[in-house]
């Protein structure tokens, strides 16, 4: 490894510590919308898990949040919105241990993850400056503060993508792959999307599997708990179609500029615009990947794990974790400046701070549902990400239709 590569790794690493550092002494806080609005107080969406799996336990369904007729163990949370399997095992399992200890077992393990995915790359890669890159890509990536922060699940998700990627570069065996794709979508459906990639892959029995599975494991307990039924669905009828200054995602981004340069127009003219949106990415990603003679099935794999974030009406900035994969995926292959180029801009802060925006989000509470003046503020922050992930895409299709079958 030579001198540089040593210097960023060392740098990497002391980045990596400093976020560890601040999950408890919280100077990172003024960087992130999420820790400003949430006044500091960590491990939201943790607490939902454990307290879903406390009210499993307690005979109440996993979505009840009405703190009047539940048994509250915990001091803050957010609605269960997951399958119920996950609240029945890993929930129940946690309530092993007293919340917060709970809350901190999670975010060493989620650390480990992060780990895990540093040893596995280094496990790929001969050339240790490159190494070096593909570390620094991982440790420095500051949405995985709001993953401990808020004690969030897109950790295990992103491995479980990371493991299927590797596992179709390097030929393993399909049980393998087949079964993190499985696990990935019991554990948070948007890897469902990865559908048409297995039905081009003919990877029939897992498609079967997966379903058998998602039967087994939620249709009983929708039948025992029907009112879980529309709490877990409503994640799908929501839309982006208010100011919400937290949500980082690409239809969030169509609302906030059509809303801001045509206030005359009514919202549902607006929606209308996000789901043709939608529906174009998402056929124009299946056109893709139907109509690739020489299927490079890792690269179609980055591809719908970047659609997600186009199409999803709600992408909070620690979701971004789950792109992290790709990025790591893609530069290990192509070493491509544009890969890069585009890491970093979801890898660092988003304007937040930079506009002034901390003071006025926690002295403000109703500034987090109304845009920002003047225009180009609101624009500016919303854009950032939403606009690399968008950016990304187009990298990946160029990629796919210019050169099939590349196995680089």
């Amino acid at each position: 490894m030579s001198p540089s590569s040593r210097v960023l790794l060392g740098c990497a690493i002391a980045f990596h510590l400093c976020m560890l550092a601040s999950w408890r002494l919280g100077f990172f806080n003024p960087f992130f919308f999420d820790s400003v609005a949430t006044g500091g107080w960590r491990g939201w969406d943790f607490f939902a898990l454990y307290q879903a799996g406390h009210n499993f336990l307690q005979g109440d369904s996993v979505y009840q949040s009405d703190g009047d007729k539940i048994d509250v163990v915990v001091p803050r949370w957010t609605p269960f919105r997951y399958l119920p399997p996950s609240a029945y095992t890993v929930g129940v399992l946690l309530n092993l241990l007293p919340a917060l200890p709970a809350f901190r077992a999670w975010v060493i393990f989620t650390e480990l993850l992060l780990l895990f995915n540093v040893a596995l790359t280094w496990r790929l890669v001969a050339d240790r400056d490159l190494f070096a890159r593909l570390a620094a890509m991982w440790l420095c990536f500051t949405p995985f503060y709001l993953e401990i922060y808020l004690g969030q699940f897109s950790m295990v998700q992103a491995t479980l993508v990371f493991v299927a990627a590797v596992c179709l570069w390097q030929g393993s065996p399909n049980s393998l792959f087949d079964s993190a794709w499985i696990a990935s979508v019991l554990w948070k459906v948007n890897t469902a999307l990865f559908l048409p990639l297995m039905v081009r892959l003919r990877r029939w029995r897992a498609i079967v599997l997966l379903i058998g599975l998602v039967a087994i494991t939620t249709v009983p307990y929708f039948v025992f708990f029907p009112d879980g039924l529309p709490a877990f669905l409503s994640n799908f009828n929501a839309r982006a179609d208010t100011h919400q200054l937290g949500n980082l995602g690409f239809m969030q981004l169509v609302f906030e500029t059509l809303a801001g340069l045509f206030p005359g127009w009514p919202v549902q003219r607006i929606v209308l615009i996000q789901r043709a949106l939608m529906l174009l990415f998402l056929g124009f990603s299946a056109a893709l990947t139907f109509l690739d003679r020489r299927l490079d099935a890792v690269d179609h794999l980055c591809l719908w794990t970047t659609t997600f974030f186009l199409v999803f009406h709600q992408i909070w900035e620690h979701h971004y974790v789950m792109l992290l994969p790709v990025f790591v995926a893609l530069y290990l292959r192509t070493r491509s400046r544009t890969v890069l180029a585009l890491y970093l801009l979801v890898a660092f802060f988003t304007p937040f701070y930079f506009l002034g925006l901390p003071r006025a989000v926690a002295t403000d509470f109703t500034l987090r549902w109304t845009p920002l003046q003047p225009l180009w503020k609101g624009l500016l922050y919303h854009a950032t990400k939403p606009v690399a992930a968008l950016a990304l895409y187009v990298y990946l299709a160029r990629r796919i239709v210019s050169s099939p079958g590349r196995q680089t």
